[in-house]
Protein backbone atom coordinates (compact mmCIF):
# COMPACT_ATOMS: atom_id res chain seq x y z
CA UNK A 1 0.00 0.00 0.00
CA UNK A 2 1.27 3.46 -0.86
CA UNK A 3 0.64 6.72 0.96
CA UNK A 4 0.75 10.36 -0.13
CA UNK A 5 1.86 12.87 2.47
CA UNK A 6 1.79 16.64 2.65
CA UNK A 7 3.99 18.67 4.97
CA UNK A 8 2.16 21.16 7.19
CA UNK A 9 4.41 24.06 6.16
CA UNK A 10 3.49 23.38 2.52
CA UNK A 11 -0.19 23.44 3.49
CA UNK A 12 0.33 26.85 5.12
CA UNK A 13 2.14 28.07 1.98
CA UNK A 14 -0.78 26.77 -0.11
CA UNK A 15 -3.32 28.67 2.00
CA UNK A 16 -1.18 31.83 1.75
CA UNK A 17 -1.02 31.38 -2.03
CA UNK A 18 -4.79 31.04 -2.30
CA UNK A 19 -5.35 34.13 -0.15
CA UNK A 20 -2.79 36.20 -2.07
CA UNK A 21 -3.55 35.09 -5.63
CA UNK A 22 -7.30 34.50 -5.24
CA UNK A 23 -7.43 31.85 -7.97
CA UNK A 24 -10.68 31.21 -9.82
CA UNK A 25 -10.50 27.55 -8.80
CA UNK A 26 -11.47 27.08 -5.15
CA UNK A 27 -10.91 23.33 -4.82
CA UNK A 28 -7.41 21.87 -4.71
CA UNK A 29 -6.07 18.41 -4.01
CA UNK A 30 -2.99 18.82 -1.84
CA UNK A 31 -0.14 16.37 -1.35
CA UNK A 32 3.33 15.46 -2.45
CA UNK A 33 3.53 14.34 -6.05
CA UNK A 34 5.38 11.19 -5.03
CA UNK A 35 3.80 8.37 -3.07
CA UNK A 36 5.70 6.06 -0.73
CA UNK A 37 4.98 2.52 0.39
CA UNK A 38 4.16 1.97 4.04
CA UNK A 39 7.24 -0.22 4.32
CA UNK A 40 9.53 2.49 2.90
CA UNK A 41 7.84 5.13 5.09
CA UNK A 42 8.48 3.05 8.21
CA UNK A 43 12.12 2.48 7.15
CA UNK A 44 12.50 6.24 6.67
CA UNK A 45 10.98 6.97 10.10
CA UNK A 46 13.44 4.60 11.78
CA UNK A 47 16.34 6.05 9.80
CA UNK A 48 15.48 9.59 10.91
CA UNK A 49 15.03 8.43 14.51
CA UNK A 50 18.40 6.67 14.36
CA UNK A 51 16.85 3.43 15.56
CA UNK A 52 17.21 -0.12 14.19
CA UNK A 53 14.15 -1.33 12.28
CA UNK A 54 12.44 -4.52 13.43
CA UNK A 55 9.61 -5.82 11.24
CA UNK A 56 6.88 -7.91 12.89
CA UNK A 57 4.45 -9.53 10.46
CA UNK A 58 0.82 -9.62 11.54
CA UNK A 59 -1.76 -12.20 10.47
CA UNK A 60 -4.01 -10.96 7.66
CA UNK A 61 -7.16 -11.82 9.68
CA UNK A 62 -6.40 -8.95 12.11
CA UNK A 63 -7.89 -5.61 11.06
CA UNK A 64 -5.14 -3.21 10.02
CA UNK A 65 -6.58 -0.23 11.94
CA UNK A 66 -6.12 -2.11 15.21
CA UNK A 67 -2.35 -1.82 14.91
CA UNK A 68 -1.64 0.82 12.25
CA UNK A 69 -3.13 4.30 11.99
CA UNK A 70 -3.90 4.23 8.23
CA UNK A 71 -6.91 2.61 6.60
CA UNK A 72 -6.22 -0.19 4.12
CA UNK A 73 -6.74 1.73 0.88
CA UNK A 74 -4.53 3.45 -1.62
CA UNK A 75 -5.05 6.41 -3.89
CA UNK A 76 -2.96 9.15 -5.44
CA UNK A 77 -4.33 12.66 -5.74
CA UNK A 78 -3.86 14.71 -8.89
CA UNK A 79 -1.97 17.68 -7.46
CA UNK A 80 -1.27 19.50 -10.75
CA UNK A 81 -3.50 22.48 -9.78
CA UNK A 82 -1.71 22.71 -6.43
CA UNK A 83 1.65 22.64 -8.21
CA UNK A 84 0.67 25.54 -10.47
CA UNK A 85 -0.09 27.65 -7.38
CA UNK A 86 2.47 26.34 -4.88
CA UNK A 87 5.39 25.14 -6.96
CA UNK A 88 7.81 22.76 -5.27
CA UNK A 89 6.80 20.91 -2.11
CA UNK A 90 9.01 19.81 0.77
CA UNK A 91 10.70 16.45 0.24
CA UNK A 92 9.19 13.78 2.48
CA UNK A 93 12.44 13.00 4.31
CA UNK A 94 13.09 16.68 5.07
CA UNK A 95 9.54 17.27 6.34
CA UNK A 96 9.56 14.08 8.36
CA UNK A 97 12.90 15.01 9.93
CA UNK A 98 11.62 18.48 10.90
CA UNK A 99 8.43 16.97 12.32
CA UNK A 100 10.43 14.38 14.28
CA UNK A 101 12.62 17.05 15.90
CA UNK A 102 9.57 19.20 16.62
CA UNK A 103 7.93 16.23 18.33
CA UNK A 104 10.91 15.76 20.65
CA UNK A 105 10.75 19.42 21.64
CA UNK A 106 6.97 19.18 22.34
CA UNK A 107 6.38 15.59 23.52
CA UNK A 108 4.21 16.63 26.45
CA UNK A 109 1.77 18.40 24.11
CA UNK A 110 1.13 15.32 21.90
CA UNK A 111 -1.65 12.82 22.62
CA UNK A 112 0.16 9.52 22.09
CA UNK A 113 -1.28 6.15 21.17
CA UNK A 114 0.90 3.24 22.32
CA UNK A 115 0.66 0.91 19.32
CA UNK A 116 3.36 -1.47 20.51
CA UNK A 117 1.57 -2.15 23.81
CA UNK A 118 -1.70 -2.66 21.91
CA UNK A 119 -0.06 -5.13 19.52
CA UNK A 120 1.62 -7.05 22.34
CA UNK A 121 -1.65 -7.27 24.32
CA UNK A 122 -3.78 -8.38 21.38
CA UNK A 123 -1.58 -10.81 19.44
Amino acid sequence: MKLQFFYIKDLCRMIDGILEKKPENHIFNVGNEKTISIYDWVKLCYKIAGEPLEIVNISKDIEQRKYFCFYDYEYQLDVSKQKSLLGKTTELEEGLREAFYWYFAHKEEVNQKDYITYIEEHL
